[in-house]
C-alpha cells in the first residue's frame, strides 16, 4: 500500500505489546475495581509492615545485607504474586554474582523493580529521582540500602551522584539503573542517557544489559490499573568497560542501548502472537 496514500495506516509497533494495557471495555473495568482496590490495601499492608521491619533490621545489623534479602525473597514476589503475573527469566547463567556489576535495563513500570529482584540472584541496589527522598519512609528506606538519589534539577548534584554510584560498585555492590530516565507507555526504547555509565567505567566494571517485557501490563503508567501478566527478563551478556575512558560513555550508551534493544526484538520474535504482556 501506498504510504502517501490516504487509507495507509502505519503498521504497529510489535514493541508496544510488551507494554501497553490490554484494551478491555467498561464492565471489564469496573469487574477489576474491587479487585484493584483489595490489591492496594494488601500492598500497603505489605510496605508498612516490611519497611519499618527492614529499618530495624538494617538498624541492628549494621548492614543493608538482611533488608535486601527480605526485599529480594518476600517482598518482590508478593508484589509480583499480588498482581496475579508470573515471572520467567533467561539468560540467568550470565549473571557472576562475585563479581560488582552495572545492570542497565530498560523501564515499563514500577513492576520493574519486584521483577528485577526476582530474576537477579544477587543482593540489587537501584538509582531512583531525588524526588523520591520525600515520601514518608520510602525515602528514609531507600537512603538505608544504599540507593542513590539523582536530583536531574542539578548538574553538579547529578555528577555528584554518578561518583557516589561508581564508588558503590567499588565496594562490590550490584546496581541497577533505568538510562530511559522515565517509563516507557508503549514498550519503545527510549534514548539513553550516558552520565551514568561513566561510573562503570570509572569503577572498572561490566555492564549487564537487561530487557524486560510484560512489566508494563501487569502495572502501566499513569494509575494503579494492575493487571495479570507473564513478566519476562531477558539478561544479555555482559559488557566489558576495560580500557575504556570517561570520553569512551556515549558510544558505550549506544552499545548498551543496542544490546537491551536485541533483547526487546527476541521477546518479539520468539513470542510474535503471545508475547510476555499477554495473561494465562
Amino acid at each position: 500500500m501506498d504510504p502517501s496514500g490516504p487509507d495507509y495506516s502505519p503498521p504497529r509497533d510489535p514493541l508496544r505489546r510488551t507494554a501497553a494495557p490490554a484494551e478491555e471495555g467498561w464492565g471489564a473495568t469496573c469487574l477489576w475495581l474491587p479487585v484493584n482496590l483489595v490489591q492496594a490495601v494488601s500492598l500497603g499492608v505489605v510496605c508498612g509492615t516490611l519497611i519499618p521491619g527492614a529499618l530495624v533490621a538494617r538498624k541492628c545489623s549494621g548492614n543493608a545485607r538482611i533488608a535486601l534479602w527480605m526485599a529480594r525473597k518476600i517482598w518482590a514476589p508478593i508484589i509480583i504474586g499480588g498482581g496475579l503475573s508470573r515471572l520467567a527469566v533467561s539468560g540467568r547463567e550470565n549473571v557472576s554474582p562475585g563479581q560488582p556489576t552495572l545492570v542497565v535495563s530498560n523501564h515499563q513500570s514500577y513492576a520493574d523493580i519486584p521483577a528485577l529482584y526476582c530474576a537477579l540472584p544477587v543482593p540489587l541496589r537501584f538509582t531512583a529521582r531525588m524526588e523520591l527522598r520525600a515520601l514518608p519512609f520510602i525515602g528514609r528506606f531507600m537512603r538505608s540500602l544504599g540507593m542513590v538519589l539523582i536530583d536531574r534539577s542539578s548538574p553538579r548534584r547529578a555528577a555528584r551522584a554518578v561518583v557516589e554510584l561508581g564508588q558503590a560498585l567499588q565496594r562490590g555492590e550490584w546496581t541497577v539503573i533505568f538510562p530511559e530516565g522515565t517509563r516507557s507507555v508503549d514498550g519503545a526504547l527510549g534514548p539513553f542517557a550516558a552520565g551514568s555509565l561513566a561510573a562503570a567505567i570509572a569503577a572498572k566494571v561490566d555492564i549487564l544489559p537487561v530487557a524486560i517485557t510484560g512489566s508494563g501490563r501487569m502495572l502501566p503508567k499513569g494509575g494503579f490499573r494492575v493487571r495479570p501478566s507473564r513478566i519476562h527478563v531477558r539478561i544479555g551478556q555482559p559488557i566489558s568497560t576495560r580500557g575504556l575512558e570517561p570520553g569512551d560513555r556515549f558510544a558505550l550508551a549506544d552499545q548498551v542501548r543496542d544490546a537491551v534493544g536485541k533483547l526487546l526484538a527476541d521477546a518479539v520474535a520468539d513470542s510474535p502472537g503471545n508475547l510476555a504482556g499477554s495473561t494465562g
